[in-house]
């Protein structure tokens, strides 16, 4: 009996829409070995996906194609599919319904009545707005911005779709994520290069206390709810780390590890309108799924983190 090929028979399947962005490549590059994993995007980081033969990579646009049929439904899907932005321009209104209410759609038209045993759609925390914190998942939303709207028609839809059709969804709400492949013009990651190459930092006084996740923690979490799915489904789910810390701490914190002749000028810049100065996550609901309290340490993570640049 050949039980190399017999353990790759049983593992499950999992496909992971809009890939290649920074949550997408940590969940391959963490989970690539355990599951059957096929990709999904409009791009792909040719150098990235190079490491991981095993891993199936489908170019698609899912704003316009249909996914093809020879793709069975898997066990699990993700679906990461979404322009991520912080801008309040009404002009985005179009391209975000488009990247997240149709791409819906499309998934939930093209699985659904099959053997589907779990949907993990992204939602936001921006969905709640500027509400008194913590946030908790029956909180009525207050979004301020197009993107925490849109994410949270997306929401709405999702659980729509659950209640009317049984579709087997659940959403799931991250706080600020960081670490590896993340975006350069986001928070941590540029306080890191700019600070490396001896910038000086514009920012606001950075009172502002955001709860932060790093994304090996967030992925490991992420993936330990496929063994709730039959306690989940038509369920919002928070995943953070239950604590909130200012941004100026944050950005001291890396100042005090990185050799640097950098100037980090406060109030430089004012806050955005009606700017949420404590965005902070209830993850009580989480914490009784996962049968345990999460303690994650974002000092001992910021450090980690650190190593990933040529310090």
């Amino acid at each position: 009996m050949n039980f190399f090929a017999m353990s790759e028979k049983m593992k499950k399947k999992l496909y992971i829409f809009g890939g290649n962005g920074f949550v997408g490549k940590n969940i391959v590059r963490t989970y690539a070995k355990e599951y059957d994993l096929v990709v999904f995007s409009r791009s792909f980081d040719e150098v990235f996906f190079k490491q991981y033969p095993q891993v199936e990579c489908v170019q698609i646009d899912l704003e316009k194609d249909l996914i093809p049929r020879i793709y069975d439904a898997p066990d699990f899907i993700i679906n990461l599919v979404s322009i991520v932005t912080a801008e309040r321009s009404l002009s985005l209104f179009d391209s975000l319904v488009s990247s997240n209410v149709k791409v819906l759609v499309n998934l939930y038209q093209r699985f659904s009545g099959s053997d589907l045993k779990l949907f993990i759609q992204f939602g936001s925390v921006e969905e709640y707005g500027n509400i008194c914190p913590p946030y908790q998942e029956d909180f009525r939303e207050s979004p301020d911005s197009p993107y925490g709207l849109v994410k949270q028609l997306t929401t709405n839809m999702a659980l729509m779709l659950y209640r009317n059709y049984g579709f087997p969804v659940v959403v799931v709400r991250p706080s600020n994520l960081y670490g590896p492949f993340q975006a350069k013009n986001k928070f941590i990651p540029y306080v890191v290069e700019s600070l490396k190459r001896g910038d000086s930092i514009d920012v606001t006084f950075c009172e502002q206390k955001r709860d932060f996740i790093y994304v090996t923690d967030f992925v490991d979490i992420l993936m330990s709810l496929f063994d709730k799915c039959d306690l989940i489904k038509g369920e919002i789910i928070n995943i953070g780390s239950g604590r909130s810390i200012e941004l100026r701490a944050i950005i001291e914190m890396i100042r005090s590890q990185i050799e640097t002749c950098s100037s980090v000028n406060y109030g430089a810049i004012p806050y955005r309108e009606n700017e949420a100065m404590d965005l902070c996550c209830s993850i009580g609901k989480l914490e009784r799924l996962l049968g345990c309290r999460l303690d994650l340490n974002n000092t001992k993570r910021i450090s980690e983190y650190l190593t990933c640049f040529d310090l």
